[in-house]
């Protein structure tokens, strides 16, 4: 009878063991199959930029919650050359997740396919590739949308009069390729006259001589967009100058903490900006599905974007997408 007892209890205590264990894994934390936490690591386009430190608080927020480690590195240029040799690394040491945002669509290819030959799930974050094929996700802002976006914005600022400039970063980024593209094609359809497309990448100082230039050569320009907040920085110089802050309506890309302060003080009109914070989320989210062997997106994931301008910059939808120099908590 003691025996038929025991075996009794013994029964019931493997199966409560059973049912506790599948409780457990459903509120464990994101763990490799060793049960040792996922490692993640993420590499921005360029160190010290607002967008991609917010970005980066973000994926790391998600992945604290998640259990998972998270390191965080960012070459001193956006350029390939600073970027591979660190991207050499993270090959290296492994680790089961890697967010990226590229510095060069093609130039990157084959440096991120050897870190997911070593076993290591590639998630693009912003910046994408020609050939995708090594990754298992992208997630990315709409920035054609975010162009189109910039472009009705500008018609409305000026009325559709005068001449409009394209102030872009640098061939062979996706992204503000994209927000180019989108903003010329949207300007014409609207009526509005498109200068030739310029290029400053991330030198302030290129920015306003070139802005400078532009406003000697086209006496009627009545509008800049640029693509990033390096371009805008520039602008403003350049406007100010030659007095004529207001006089030429700016519309940027990407609410820095530096676009902001010249939002507020009308030295530029309008900004569309980007959900970085969202993006690093998403990112954390197709890296830890992929390294369960779970499904991830089958397409390229598109955030949209929001304009602000000085009346709707208190809203609580806009300071959500407000870019920060570090992170808030």
């Amino acid at each position: 009878m003691t025996i038929l007892k025991n075996r009794k209890i013994r029964k019931l205590s493997i199966a409560t063991a059973l049912t506790l264990g599948a409780v457990l894994s459903v509120n464990a934390p994101a763990i490799s199959q060793d049960k040792t936490p996922l490692k993640i690591t993420m590499v921005a386009g360029v160190k010290g930029d607002p967008f991609y430190i917010t970005m980066m608080c973000g994926a790391k927020k998600e992945a604290t919650r998640l259990g998972a480690t998270f390191d965080f590195q960012a070459p001193e240029s956006f350029s390939p050359t600073d970027q591979i040799p660190i991207v050499n690394g993270v090959a290296a040491a492994r680790p089961d997740i890697m967010l990226i945002a590229p510095t060069h669509d093609s130039a990157m290819i084959v440096p991120i396919e050897q870190v997911a030959q070593a076993g290591t799930k590639v998630v693009l974050v912003d910046t994408s590739l020609q050939d995708t094929s090594s990754t298992v996700a992208q997630i990315s802002t709409d920035d054609y949308q975010g162009g189109i976006a910039a472009a009705e914005e500008m018609q409305k600022l000026t009325g559709g009069k005068g001449a409009v400039l394209l102030l872009n970063f640098q061939p062979g980024v996706s992204t503000t390729e994209a927000r180019g593209r989108g903003f010329v094609e949207k300007a014409k359809e609207l009526g509005l006259r498109v200068l030739d497309e310029q290029f400053s990448g991330t030198d302030i100082q290129k920015s306003t001589s070139i802005v400078s230039a532009v406003m000697q050569q086209a006496p009627d320009l009545a509008g800049i967009f640029t693509t990033t907040d390096f371009g805008a920085q520039g602008t403003v110089a350049a406007l100010r100058a030659a007095n004529r802050l207001g006089d030429i309506k700016v519309v940027g890309f990407d609410a820095s903490p530096v676009m902001v302060e010249q939002l507020k003080a009308d030295e530029i009109q309008a900004i569309v900006s980007q959900k970085a914070n969202e993006i690093g989320v998403l990112g954390i989210e197709q890296g830890v599905k992929a390294s369960k062997g779970e499904a991830t997106a089958d397409k390229p994931i598109k955030v949209s974007t929001i304009t602000i301008n000085k009346d709707t910059l208190n809203n609580a939808e806009v300071a959500q997408a407000l870019q920060e120099n570090e992170c808030r908590d």
